[in-house]
């Protein structure tokens, strides 16, 4: 007799890593179902889900797993189901940062992901940098950043003399500072493969989540990772269930985003993507713990340049389109 099996919509690399590790080799094992990772490389959804969901066909995964802003985007849509959280016997010990307000009932923060400057070893002394050291002629070419200035925006309005308060109705000062790393900026992508460019010295400096540079390191890249002295942004990733999923998997996607938020669970998963819990009772990874510029808990927002994710997902399509214009 075959198994149940769900199919999750996962990322390559590190992050795929994670999650099979820490999360569906122990659901497996726990409740007998098989996990299938359908593997995605971006944050934009893939073509063929948004297809799907546009004609209402039945999705070709069954859960998904990706950044908050498409999750929220397919919720205001209508593709995203219920979660049934109320069912959820950890919910009162969820951090309030593990909902927005506009898809309370259909979309959930598993963590939260901080930016990190991630840097050939030795490039620096002991103090960690501001990042003007992104200006520097010595860096030339050898900066990497992600597609569409994705994460930096916070970054780029206090480096041009801005408050993040302002994002996003006043957001002059970062657009008038991302034109002074035009020379500077060698490549805008995903980390996939981007190992042998850092190893090579063709990137020497990349602007990075925190995951992608344990994954460097994992590789066996020699680099460290820091966060400059003004501060750095952060992000969160989403679990959400496509409307047309069968009922069978509906009830397995559900039991697996429960699963994924249990104390012990998000302690494992958490360690493995240097990533903060949203379950208060988790154990905090130990490069975050006390880190003197990263928060203590989910909901701390005090040492974050923070965007909050409603405003993102209404404004990242327009600030991204504005990047590629001043970058192209």
């Amino acid at each position: 007799m075959s198994r149940d099996k769900l199919t999750i919509q996962s990322w390559r690399g590190g992050w795929g890593q994670a999650l099979r590790e820490a999360v569906s080799a122990p659901f497996e094992a726990e409740f007998g179902v098989e996990v299938v990772h359908r593997h995605h490389v971006g944050l934009h959804l893939p073509p063929s889900l948004v297809t799907q969901l546009s004609s209402g066909d039945r999705p070709e995964v069954d859960l998904v797993w990706s950044n908050a802003v498409p999750a929220l985007q397919a919720s205001r849509s209508g593709w995203a189901l219920d979660l049934e959280k109320e069912r959820w016997p950890h919910l009162p010990r969820l951090a309030a940062r593990a909902f927005s307000p506009s898809a309370h009932e259909t979309v959930v923060h598993p963590y939260v992901v901080y930016y990190v400057l991630v840097h050939q070893r030795g490039l620096f002394g002991e103090e960690a940098p501001s990042w003007s050291a992104l200006e520097e002629p010595r860096f030339a070419g050898r900066l990497a950043l992600y597609p569409g200035g994705n994460g930096f925006f916070p970054i780029a309005q206090v480096m041009g003399g801005g408050r993040v308060a302002d994002i996003p109705h006043d957001m002059s000062t970062c657009w008038n500072y991302l034109p002074r790393l035009h020379g500077q900026i060698g490549e805008l992508d995903y980390s996939i493969g981007m190992e042998e460019q850092l190893r090579s010295g063709r990137l020497q400096l990349c602007f990075r989540a925190l995951t992608n540079a344990l994954a460097f390191r994992r590789a066996g890249v020699d680099v460290e990772w820091c966060v400059p002295r003004e501060g750095t942004s952060d992000t969160v990733d989403a679990w959400w269930i496509p409307r047309g999923t069968p009922d069978r998997q509906l009830a397995l996607a559900r039991s697996y985003i429960a699963f994924s938020l249990r104390a012990d669970v998000q302690s494992r998963w958490c360690a493995a993507l240097g990533a903060m819990p949203v379950h208060r009772d988790a154990e905090v990874p130990e490069m975050l713990r006390e880190h003197p510029r990263l928060p203590a808990h989910a909901d701390d927002r005090g040492p974050i340049l923070f965007v909050d994710e409603e405003v993102k997902a209404e404004h990242e399509g327009s600030w991204a389109k504005r990047f590629d214009e001043l970058l192209a």
